[in-house]
């Protein structure tokens, strides 16, 4: 059995109409239960998961996503792709508090760093 020090899920997705999103969240919370360091990366539709004030059970009868991002924080971080949300019209204040606005160096950093001993889970 291998023995993962940290878990890095990776969400390009929308939110709403998949489990994707949902199902990272919790995979996330999992690992920090497990006390394994692992963080949430929101890339391309992603970055739909990080938008505060989502009003999902009224609009779409469906539990907001955005309950998910705090429960994360702050074992865990939420890596928001600054070039995918600005692609989608929304800026950082458009962000729920845990989230962390990251640029291309930034996402390469992060990736580079999670090497080793890191689950990469692409939801």
């Amino acid at each position: 059995m291998i023995e993962l020090d940290s878990s890095l899920i990776i969400i390009d997705r929308a939110p709403y109409g998949y489990e994707d999103a949902f199902s990272g969240f919790y995979i996330c919370i999992a690992c920090l239960n497990k006390e394994i360091d692992s963080d949430v990366l929101l890339l391309g539709d992603g970055v739909y998961s990080a938008l505060k004030n989502q009003d999902s059970e009224n609009a779409l009868n469906f539990p907001s996503v955005e309950d998910l991002t705090y429960l994360i924080f702050p074992e865990g971080s939420l890596f928001v792709h600054e070039k995918s949300l600005k692609e989608r019209g929304f800026m950082a204040k458009d962000l729920v508090e845990a989230a962390e606005l990251i640029n291309e160096q930034e996402l390469y950093e992060i990736l580079i760093s999670k090497t080793k001993k890191t689950a990469f889970l692409r939801i």
